[in-house]
């Protein structure tokens, strides 16, 4: 989340989109677009939000060094122009632009991208993002509490000059200042302390938009349009009202009824679409997001790989996509999306190359189980699985609790859903046996997702450790590699998290949408949600 981010259904579910006018008698400006979720807001504290729903609203308030186009595009946004990095690709220099102002009046400046990086990386903020900006110089030690703040990689060489060091060459640099990397107001934040961006009255923007009327826990907010953006004439939309929806047949209906321009729609209702009278009004994205199983291994059964690995032969999802979700979704193979990456030499997919790491075999499944009991000195085992609780995720859950007891003589499975935010905490407390997340990148580059299996990520939950892995995935980080070498280590790396059942991928996202004709500029990407910025009644 991002994007970017991360978690996604990641934690994390996509973010359903609804757009409504409020009636005839207003002007097209004046409309209002009412929009729907299909999560609530956990946070609108950047430095912290780490799932969809809460990066997707965060998109729409706040606005870095660069942002995205319609077509997905790195564009400048505060930064005047993209620059193109020094010192062996590791020094961005940066010249902001002097009309850039927060929501209060005030400017935003290169001391605020300072703060807000620092904030991220001190280990008392206690960020679970801190991932977003690892590649940043002594951002690592930091976080370990083995190098002080201020020797962060980022410094303001004037008020508006902005300078970020790396510790190596990230190819995909640009996709976390367009979609990860934002600024923060430190008057106001240090103000609120911990309680920042907890609720609308605690958090500022500096975006196109403004958060209004959330309270933290409420599932309606609003965005009304900043009058300080320096962009402001080309926001053609006044007010957003949000009110998050969990049923997509409400969605649907809503758009049937002409009271909705755009909602997002799933399963049956994809199929029906497809044939019916709505098809031309359809489109389906595929996403940078795979949605995934991880497991806890402070848990003594679920230490066992053959008792993970059982599970994964044990799962049908082709079957899963094809006759539960129905809209688009494609069967993963890998750890990494189709389409995220091509192998440098041939130009085949990156799944193309490591084939299907995930294969459905009940025979298999059973005969690791079979290993598993021996193992275990047990022949049935009682497990609590932990997903969201919007319509998909328990969807989801109820395929695999079913296709695991099927298969599985022995396991039962109790699905266990709860609202974003609950299962979030459950997470990071480690409260669980296993779990559904959802992980969305604003990059296309398969260490985002690759290292979800890493024990240096924070959103392994589940702390999966492998040493080999871990050697693996440096070596990808450190990017020293020839684009050809690091390309095959990273098919290596999803092969051993395949065969080591680190973390267990699904099915890759994709997100099928009903956009009405009389609203345009409704854009989504392989990479990000629809900006509202861009949106515009016809």
């Amino acid at each position: 989340m991002k994007k970017r981010v991360w978690i996604s259904s990641i934690g994390i579910v996509a973010l359903g989109l609804v757009l409504t006018g409020c009636g005839s008698q207003q002007s097209s400006q004046q409309k209002t677009l009412n929009v729907t979720a299909t999560q609530s807001i956990a946070t609108a504290d950047p430095n912290k939000a780490d799932d969809i729903a809460s990066q997707a609203a965060i998109a729409q308030f706040m606005e870095g060094l660069y942002t995205t186009n319609q077509k997905g595009k790195v564009v400048p946004a505060i930064a005047k122009k993209v620059v193109k990095p020094t010192n062996n690709g590791k020094t961005y220099t940066f010249n902001l632009r002097h009309n850039a102002k927060w929501s209060n009046g005030k400017k935003v400046t290169a001391a605020d991208f300072v703060y807000s990086v620092q904030r991220q990386v001190d280990p008392n903020t206690k960020s679970q993002e801190v991932g977003h900006v690892a590649e940043i110089k002594n951002a690592t030690a930091i976080t370990a509490g083995k190098k002080a703040v201020k020797t962060l990689g980022v410094k303001a060489l004037g008020k508006y000059k902005l300078q970020i060091t790396l510790q190596q060459r990230v190819p995909y640099f640009n996709y976390r200042l367009a979609t990860e990397i934002y600024p923060l107001n430190k008057q106001f934040t240090e103000k609120y302390g911990n309680k920042y961006g907890t609720s609308s009255k605690r958090t500022l923007s500096n975006g196109p938009y403004v958060l209004k009327s959330w309270n933290g826990t409420n599932d309606t907010w609003k965005y009304v349009k900043n009058p300080y953006y320096y962009d402001r004439k080309q926001v053609r939309i006044k007010n957003v009202k949000v009110q998050t929806v969990k049923n997509n047949s409400t969605a649907e209906n809503l758009f049937q009824s002409n009271g909705v321009q755009v909602t997002q729609i799933t399963g049956t209702q994809v199929s029906a679409a497809e044939q019916g009278s709505l098809k031309k009004q359809m489109k389906i994205t595929k996403l940078n997001q795979l949605y995934f199983m991880l497991w806890n291994q402070k848990r003594s059964a679920l230490q066992n790989t053959d008792l993970r690995r059982a599970v994964s032969y044990a799962l049908n999802r082709q079957s899963l996509v094809k006759n539960v979700l129905k809209d688009g979704s494609v069967a993963a193979t890998s750890l990494v999306p189709a389409g995220n990456t091509k192998n440098p030499t041939t130009g085949k997919d990156f799944n193309t190359d490591t084939g299907n790491l995930y294969p459905y075999s009940p025979a298999k499944a059973k005969q690791y189980w079979q290993k598993a009991q021996a193992s275990l000195g047990k022949q049935k085992l009682t497990l609590q699985l932990l997903t969201n609780d919007n319509d998909i995720n328990k969807s989801v859950a109820e395929y695999i609790q079913a296709a695991i007891e099927k298969n599985l003589s022995g396991v039962t499975v109790n699905v266990k859903s709860v609202p974003l935010t609950n299962e979030i905490s459950t997470l990071s407390k480690g409260d669980f046996d296993f779990a559904t997340l959802s992980w969305s990148s604003d990059f296309q580059d398969p260490v985002d997702f690759l290292n979800k299996a890493s024990i240096t990520n924070s959103v392994n939950f589940g702390k999966f450790n492998n040493a080999k892995y871990e050697q693996l995935i440096s070596t990808i980080t450190a990017d020293k590699q020839s684009t050809k070498a690091r390309y095959q280590t990273m098919q290596q790396a999803a092969k051993l998290v395949a065969q080591q059942q680190g973390v267990t991928p699904i099915y890759q996202t994709a997100a099928a949408h009903l956009i009405s004709n009389k609203v345009g500029g409704v854009h989504f990407t392989l990479l990000r949600d629809a900006l509202y910025r861009y949106a515009y009644w016809k």
